[in-house]
């Protein structure tokens, strides 16, 4: 069963960083196993942004400060 709490920042970047540190692979992964993700990646896809623009503007307009994730990918050597 799926609650709220499977989806917040801090579980997704926890996932995130426990997938390795091929940013491609992680999101086709996260994408297979959750809907809401593909349907991002669909809209990221749409877009004609970059990922770093459309995350960028993502957490602007859904007023998110994702600067800590960032932090947190940058010191696994995930580049961001």
């Amino acid at each position: 069963m799926n609650n709220m709490q499977n989806n917040t920042p801090a579980t997704i970047l926890t996932q995130l960083l426990s997938m390795g540190t091929n940013p491609q692979q992680i999101m086709q992964s996260m994408a297979n196993r959750n809907p809401q993700v593909n349907a991002l990646l669909n809209q990221m896809q749409q877009s004609g942004l970059t990922p770093q623009q459309f995350v960028m503007q993502y957490a602007k307009q859904n007023n998110i400060n994702i600067q800590p994730y960032i932090n947190a990918m940058n010191q696994r050597g995930i580049k961001f």
